[in-house]
């Protein structure tokens, strides 16, 4: 959970700087929102990746 935490943190929109006072609260909000969704505090991500290679003859 504190990586989902960090990640959202590090968003432009919801940066410590951009909440301002309001952090701890949207912190505290947040982790209760995550908490509900899933009450292990385990996030999985999944991440496809593709490749295409060409050469030249």
């Amino acid at each position: 959970m504190d990586e989902v935490v960090g990640w959202v943190f590090s968003l432009s929109y919801s940066s410590p700087a951009q909440l301002g006072e309001r952090k701890d609260a949207f912190e505290q909000d947040l982790r209760a929102a995550l908490l509900a969704f899933n009450p292990s505090g385990q996030f999985n991500e999944v991440i496809r990746t593709e490749a295409i290679i060409a050469t030249r003859p």
